[in-house]
């Protein structure tokens, strides 16, 4: 796992661009602090921070150029089965001079060109060169594990790990992108290929770029459309243990998150099964006993004889923490669990370098049954159009439904958005009321890949999640975890597991409890029932009921929580209010201030964990403005 960053085009003058790559490299030293490099040709220049995972030796080191064929290579992420086609390599006449995963990438290249990404297992966002061919390709992991992150200028192509390295390239003229932003404050994301910089774009996953004779062209490789489930005699547990076993491969100790929940409790079970040696299991503990879930991974890990260790993650949220991993990620919060996230991390980082974790088994087996539920909605909001407004108005209310009949797409976007798009404009400044048309662009995109996912409401969901919703999770978890130099690894997302979900039918991996458990929901919000008359993520219950204790496999999801209605009014907010709220606010250029008051002043009068999460989502876009405009102005960068 490392950092990269790369040009594409002509290299007129070595010593400018040797300086610059170096430069922006530099920003990603966080990324990979144990080793430094830079490769430069005439048509390329490449810069890479390495976290030595697999061969530790320097031989090992990066930008790597294959000796054989030219191939230069920077390269972020891990091949779990380059062991696997390496020794096929072998029988085919190549010769090795490292033990490493890089090395592999470079000559299954050389041998099968782009077909070869088949053939790899595991994460991975790199750019390559061809020096015989003179042409380059930038490439992302199927799923979106690892980022990569471009931008298109006269003189070639630039690439990098993150946003920062790019900002800082003297061809680019840093600038906010407003869609990007609105995009973020409604759904703490930037999906697609855009992002919150003007001018620089997201590969998406399983995707390639091709820079040839200065021309760009992008291909899909790999979409879940085209995953052909060939383990489907393989019982579910047999898979998700074979792909944790891989997810181990390392010359440095693995470790595991545990949080007692169900998904960190199964991969930590599969890897004390897969291992050769004791495991080691990290949990936070946060304070309040209504969110420790210390308890139940102590369990867990004393059922599994694993080694345990409880890092307190005291101030997660304050101020000075919350600003420097915005930094570090050049990005803004969407979470208010990526603090302890990133202190978790940290603390890890003093013992092992690469850290499993269970993110991807919501989005797989329909984890968030709020949303999942949503054709229940659906068919129950199509018999209230029905009946008479003095039934249906009132049922309606009774029942979390919208007053009045809505679209799928519509009725999905008022529960997955944080940020409601009615109240976001309310506040909107008028400039950027003027920018964002009404958010017609960012709606547009959204009814389209949402519409485009499957046949029925619940293959869309599901598809929406896996392919959009799983990858900005999966930006955040890299980006907060490689702030403090530790590799996460996602086992729920290998492509064969993902393949495997989606056999499953919506039903089966979202059960009701009973009959009379579905008969009793007919009248009642999601959010009463939720969890308490269904069962999501069945078939990883099923598979698991003999393996784990019963609190891990029935209690509900709980994650990292914070009291977010509590925070928006206490004392631990008051740093962020007294910068969002004040009359020089970043966000000034964005929102009318004023209202922004008059909203927080009526909201805080209820202040639920709803109002909770919008107040976060300002005071963190704040924060990260205030940061741009600080580190990543034109005159900064001169």
């Amino acid at each position: 796992m490392c950092g990269i960053f790369g040009y594409i085009g002509n290299v007129a003058n070595r010593a400018s661009v040797e300086m610059d790559v170096e430069r922006c490299s530099r920003l990603l030293a966080h990324r990979g602090p144990d080793a430094a490099g830079i490769k430069i040709g005439s048509n390329f220049a490449f810069g890479h921070r390495r976290l030595a995972i697999i061969d530790l030796n320097r031989r090992a080191d990066q930008p790597f150029v294959d000796d054989e064929t030219g191939v230069v290579l920077t390269y972020n992420g891990e091949i779990y089965n380059f062991r696997e086609v390496r020794k096929e390599l072998e029988q085919r006449g190549h010769r090795f001079r490292t033990e490493s995963d890089t090395e592999v990438v470079c000559k299954a290249y050389a041998q099968w060109g782009m077909a070869a990404l088949h053939r790899l297992r595991g994460m991975f966002a790199f750019g390559l060169y061809d020096q015989n061919k003179s042409v380059a390709y930038l490439v992302r992991d199927r799923m979106g594990i690892k980022p990569l992150y471009y931008a298109e200028l006269p003189e070639g192509v630039v690439f990098g790990s993150q946003p920062s390295s790019l900002l800082k390239w003297r061809g680019i003229a840093p600038a906010l992108d407003p869609i990007g932003l609105s995009s973020f404050l409604s759904f703490r994301a930037v999906f697609g290929e855009r992002t919150l910089f003007e001018g620089i774009k997201k590969l998406p996953p399983g995707t390639w770029l091709k820079v040839a004779t200065g021309r760009c062209e992008t291909v899909q490789w790999w979409d879940i459309e085209d995953n052909h489930d060939q383990s489907a005699d393989i019982p579910l547990s047999e898979l998700i243990g074979e792909c944790v076993r891989e997810h181990l491969v390392a010359d440095t100790p693995v470790a595991a998150l545990l949080s007692g929940g169900l998904d960190s409790s199964i991969l930590a079970l599969e890897m004390s099964k897969g291992s050769g040696s004791t495991v080691t299991c990290f949990t936070g503990v946060v304070s309040g006993a209504e969110y420790d879930e210390s308890i139940f991974a102590e369990e867990v890990a004393n059922v599994l004889g694993t080694a345990h260790t409880l890092v307190p993650l005291i101030s997660a949220t304050d101020l000075d923490s919350v600003s420097q991993l915005t930094s570090l990620r050049c990005h803004p919060l969407g979470m208010h669990n990526e603090t302890a996230m990133y202190k978790l991390a940290t603390e890890v980082r003093r013992t092992h370098k690469v850290l499993l974790t269970g993110e991807g088994a919501d989005e797989l087996f329909a984890g968030y049954s709020r949303l999942f539920r949503l054709p229940f909605d659906l068919k129950r909001s199509s018999i209230l159009d029905s009946l008479p407004a003095f039934v249906s108005k009132p049922m309606r209310n009774q029942f979390g439904l919208p007053l009045c009949s809505m679209s799928e797409f519509d009725l999905f976007l008022s529960r997955y958005a944080y940020f409601p798009i009615t109240e976001k404009m309310s506040l909107a400044s008028s400039s950027w009321r003027d920018q964002l048309d009404g958010d017609g662009e960012l709606l547009e995109w959204m009814r389209s890949i949402y519409e485009k996912g499957g046949n029925t409401a619940g293959e869309r969901i599901r598809h929406f999640f896996i392919r959009h919703h799983l990858p900005a999770l999966l930006e955040m978890v890299d980006n907060t975890t490689m702030a403090a130099g530790v590799e996460a690894r996602v086992p729920f997302t290998d492509h064969r597991l993902v393949a495997r979900a989606l056999q499953f039918k919506s039903q089966e991996v979202l059960r009701w409890k009973s009959p009379l458990a579905a008969l009793r929901a007919c009248f009642l919000p999601i959010s009463s029932f939720s969890e308490n008359l269904d069962t999501s993520k069945f078939p990883l219950r099923e598979s698991y009921h003999s393996a784990l204790p019963s609190s891990v496999l029935e209690r509900r999801k709980l994650g990292f929580p914070l009291a977010l209605g509590q925070w928006a009014i206490g004392e631990d907010s008051l740093p962020f209010r007294t910068l969002l709220l004040s009359n020089n606010a970043a966000l000034s250029d964005y929102l009318d201030v004023g209202a922004l008051r008059r909203w927080y002043a009526e909201s805080s009068q209820r202040p639920d964990d709803t109002f909770g999460r919008k107040l976060w989502l300002l005071c963190n876009l704040e924060i990260f403005i205030r940061m741009f405009q600080r580190d990543f102005t034109e005159e900064a960068v001169r």
